[in-house]
């Protein structure tokens, strides 16, 4: 047992958490690949944050955040996206392109892939350009 936070969690429940982590973006990553995107780069990290797919189509590169969950309640696997998660991923982004001058021409964006149910059959929305206030 491992004490995180003053909490007890179970190695295999972490573990299970983690796999499931990993199953959502391969699947993601194939949702990209079938509508147009190539994949670029994953498990991007620098200093501000991790970017989990960095991928490009005709028109934009983008840089997206995968979030998996079970169930759909308590906000669902958007509301775990918070806007200081979407700043680091502003500000990771921008990092990546300067090192990356070869996709400077390509407008970049931040979006937002979600998995959600049982990850054998899981329902997955692509949400685009989005914004942090």
């Amino acid at each position: 047992m491992l004490l995180l936070c003053g909490q007890v969690c179970n190695n295999s429940k972490m573990a299970l958490h983690n796999q499931h982590g990993a199953q959502a973006e391969e699947i993601s990553r194939d949702y990209l690949e079938k509508n147009g995107y190539m994949i670029i780069q994953q498990n991007y990290k620098d200093r501000f944050c991790e970017i989990d797919i960095i991928a490009k189509n005709k028109e934009f590169i983008i840089f997206v955040e995968v979030k998996y969950r079970a169930r759909a309640d308590f906000g669902g696997a958007v509301g775990a996206v918070t806007p200081d998660k979407l700043r680091r991923m502003h500000l990771s982004a921008e990092f990546w392109l300067s090192q990356n001058q070869k996709h400077k021409l390509l407008q970049p964006r931040l979006d937002v892939v979600t998995v959600v149910g049982d990850i054998g059959d899981p329902q997955i929305t692509h949400l685009e350009n989005i914004e942090y206030t």
